[in-house]
């Protein structure tokens, strides 16, 4: 039988808050964009609304890009254990920046709510079993490779897969450890092109933030060769349950 989108139910509730620009709402936001992205597959929605719903997650990336680079920099700030006027200046121009963002964003309107089509869980299944097969075929391509934009698509066609599993039940803990270490990795890619497009950014720290940050990129990939095999066992069975 059919039923009305989950992804749609939850954000108008939070509509208020995402265009006045709250971190969280943004934050969660994005999320329900993903689950709609996996939800519209198995919809029968039409093009317009799936538009409506790219359209969304598209005006929310540059924010969401903004705040989740703002805390990595300010945790290693802190880590690093830097002057508290530095602190407070890099606090009060991050804050400077991210106002000119908001003020820039054009929010879309509203995403209309849509139907999950009968037989969605069928169909779900199917796109299930053929994504991981594509996507255990990906991912070894990925792992022999240090291309930045091959991991991050791989990542979001992962999150396509994590969001549709979800659709019919749990997703597996290997899963969800991979996106966050694939996370952290498409995190550290973002603050690093950060200092290294603004020499003017943290001058004075700019060296010792973009060690640390490549550490951690260098962590984040080996966290997920250390999961894959793990991943590629679920992948290949694509084991989505049943009724």
């Amino acid at each position: 039988m059919s039923r009305r989108s989950e992804a749609a139910g939850r954000l108008r509730p939070l509509w208020a808050a995402l265009t006045a620009g709250d971190p969280e709402a943004i934050h969660r936001a994005r999320k329900l964009t993903r689950r709609a992205q996996a939800e519209l597959r198995v919809a029968d929605a039409g093009g317009k609304t799936e538009r409506a719903w790219r359209d969304l997650r598209r005006a929310a990336a540059p924010l969401r890009d903004h705040d989740v680079a703002g805390d990595h920099l300010r945790q290693a700030l802190t880590e690093l254990d830097v002057p508290g006027d530095t602190l407070a200046y890099f606090d009060r121009t991050w804050a400077e920046r991210r106002a000119a963002r908001l003020a820039a964003t054009e929010w879309p309107e509203p995403p209309p709510a849509f139907k999950l089509r009968r037989g969605w869980k069928d169909r779900a299944r199917r796109l299930i079993r053929k994504d991981g097969e594509r996507l255990l075929a990906a991912g070894e391509a990925v792992l022999a490779t240090h291309d930045a934009e091959q991991w991050h698509d791989w990542r979001k066609r992962l999150k396509r897969y994590r969001y549709t599993l979800a659709l019919l039940g749990e997703v597996p803990p290997v899963l969800t450890d991979t996106l966050e270490a694939l996370g952290r990795f498409q995190d550290a890619e973002v603050v690093l092109e950060l200092l290294h497009s603004d020499p003017d950014l943290l001058r004075y720290e700019r060296a010792r933030l973009i060690a640390r940050e490549e550490v951690a990129r260098n962590k984040a990939q080996g966290r997920v060769r250390e999961l894959f095999p793990e991943l590629a066992r679920l992948l290949s069975v694509g084991d989505a349950g049943e009724d």
